[in-house]
């Protein structure tokens, strides 16, 4: 399964960028630089790198099932399951509360 190695590592590359720029927001809008930019900023960037940081999660966890030989169709759907509620429990929380 190379295609699953692969988006394990772009989803890496998302995760860190994605909170790096989150942490980066959170600290300068803590300081009041440029306020209304990194509250854009903060506000936007927690779902995605909530998304990624799961995708590498499911993706490192399939792989590892893989090596040890068993087989991950009911992980797939568990993960993807879990996965939906866990979109679906963040949009909630970001914009209906």
């Amino acid at each position: 399964m190379n295609t699953v190695a692969n988006v394990k590592k772009v989803a890496l590359l998302f995760f860190i960028l994605f909170t790096g720029g989150h942490i980066l927001s959170t600290l300068m809008l803590a300081n009041d630089y440029f306020s209304d930019t990194m509250r854009i900023l903060n506000g936007t960037l927690d779902i995605p790198a909530i998304l990624s940081g799961l995708l590498y999660g499911f993706t490192s966890l399939k792989l590892y099932l893989e090596d040890m030989g068993k087989h991950t169709k009911p992980f797939d759907l568990v993960a993807g399951i879990l996965g939906g509620i866990i979109l679906l429990a963040l949009l909630y929380v970001n914009f209906l509360l």
